[in-house]
């Protein structure tokens, strides 16, 4: 059985979650025992499609997602939840596809269309507090997490952002996450250290490991893209090898090993056991 998001968040500082986008890095997560992972509508673009996050991903790509991720992480998913996918009618159906579908959480935006095209920008706060509302008094089980996040930082700045973080903590958000990945001197604001009253998330920043940003007051650490961009960078390698040699033979492709990543040997006994197989 699947532990709660609120179990491992309180076992760990700060909980770690790397992406799991596919089934390969899904079983990775798995196997190297992390205590939660996170999809988020940037890989599902990218994976699915291979066009960049601006939109193009709807709540069924993230839901079919999540069906195929969660039963091999085994471990509670955070998901990204876009803006709701509408309206407040619309992110209360989010929520609960996303629930039935095997989330454990989800984060509520309050960005505009554009926020990976420039400087995001925001709704106006008495929107964004309805989404949270809703996605609260929508959810079946109060272990299902609401995440309320704000992208206000580059258009209203670090004040007003830490308002609408609070606000979302006030409308019943169970996580804050401010989106911003902190860089070589950042220190997580003071007040919302001091005046939340829930776990605060946030993505892996540059120069700190995940332990520092515990020690900044992060509870949760997403990363939200690195499976995906070393996935990308070791593709790209072998198969700039494979058009400048015409070759693959400096390679090491061991089908018997990742056979036995996937689950080969169980299956294998399996089929003996119900005699689909001869006796070797």
């Amino acid at each position: 059985m699947v532990r709660t998001l609120k179990e491992v968040i309180s076992e760990n500082s700060p909980l770690v979650a790397p992406l799991a986008y596919d089934g390969i890095s899904a079983r990775l997560v798995r196997d190297l025992k992390f205590q939660a992972a996170y999809i988020g509508s940037y890989a599902a673009s990218a994976s699915k499609y291979g066009v960049a996050d601006i939109g193009f991903v709807g709540l069924e790509d993230i839901a079919d997602m999540v069906r195929r991720i969660a039963p091999i992480v085994d471990v509670p998913l955070i998901v990204d939840g876009e803006g709701g996918f509408g309206n407040p009618i619309h992110v209360a159906r989010s929520v609960q596809v996303l629930e039935r579908a095997g989330a454990s959480a989800t984060h509520i935006e309050d960005h505009v269309f554009g926020k990976h095209l420039g400087t995001p920008q925001v709704i106006p706060l008495g929107q964004a507090v309805d989404k949270i509302k809703a996605a609260v008094d929508a959810r079946k089980s109060e272990d299902f997490l609401i995440i309320g996040r704000s992208d206000a930082l580059l258009s209203e700045g670090e004040e007003a952002t830490i308002d609408r973080l609070l606000a979302f903590q006030e409308a019943g958000a169970d996580v804050l996450f401010l989106a911003r990945a902190p860089k070589p001197g950042d220190v997580l604001n003071k007040r919302l250290r001091e005046e939340a009253r829930v776990p605060i998330l946030m993505t892996n920043g540059l120069g700190y490991s995940a332990k520092e940003m515990g020690e900044q007051g992060a509870d949760i650490v997403l990363y939200p893209t690195l499976t995906n961009f070393v996935a990308e960078s070791a593709m790209r390698q072998a198969l700039e090898l494979l058009a400048r040699e015409g070759s693959t033979v400096d390679i090491v492709e061991d089908y018997d090993a990742f056979d036995a990543f996937l689950g080969a040997e169980e299956y294998k006994a399996t089929a003996h056991r119900l005699g689909l197989l001869p006796q070797s």
